[in-house]
């Protein structure tokens, strides 16, 4: 008497194995709390003339809409109950944007509309994360020659601002704020260094 093997075909056994609850599902990430924007900016530099904002770069933790605290030992972690809007390196480009006057002789402008200007900003947000009840923001700011592409200018500024209370929405709020005096200061960088040809940098805008 001969015996008979049984052979299953490869989808059929894919098809017992969901039936039988083997298939994985991750878990669905909690929604935040709050999402948040960085500030406003309330200080308003003045351009000479035209330069161009591109995104920053900048590590995919600070890159992204969480929210990370840093721990003593200088590890990072997400704050789950609050997240931002949208990307933080988004946020920083149209919150730079914002940071100059309408009004002025020179207008910064976003890199997706394909307008070219005499100079460019290529920057790296260096850190962007709490640091107990304080927001914590760096940023590393390199100004190019619009047509050239050669570096005329580099510096890094910083900004520290306290939350209210320790909660994650007053800490959210917190680091919003070092966002936008992060930007101001870089604003005014920018304004001081991005002069017209023939002008000298150190020459204030005319009134």
């Amino acid at each position: 008497m001969t015996s008979k093997k049984s052979f299953w075909p490869a989808s059929a056994i894919a098809i017992v194995m969901v039936a039988g609850g083997c298939v994985s599902v991750l878990p669905e990430q909690p929604k935040p709390e709050a999402v948040y924007r960085l500030a406003e900016p309330e200080a308003l530099a003045e351009l000479r003339t035209h330069v161009v904002i591109h995104e920053p770069d900048a590590p995919r933790l600070f890159a992204s809409r969480t929210i990370t605290s840093q721990s003593p030992d200088g590890g990072l972690k997400v704050v789950a109950g609050v997240a931002w809007a949208d990307r933080a390196t988004r946020m920083f480009q149209v919150t730079m944007l914002d940071a100059f006057k309408g009004d002025g002789p020179g207008l910064a402008v976003d890199d997706v509309t394909g307008v070219s200007g005499e100079y460019e900003l290529y920057w790296r947000v260096s850190e962007f994360s709490l640091e107990g009840t304080q927001g914590v923001c760096g940023l590393q700011l390199t100004l190019l020659d619009g047509r050239s592409r050669v570096p005329v200018a580099q510096t890094s500024v910083s900004a520290r601002a306290q939350a209210t209370s320790k909660g994650d929405l007053a800490r959210a709020r917190a680091l919003s704020d070092a966002g936008r005096l992060c930007v101001e200061k870089a604003a005014g960088f920018i304004a001081e260094r991005a002069v017209p040809a023939g002008t000298d940098a150190d020459d204030s805008p005319a009134d």
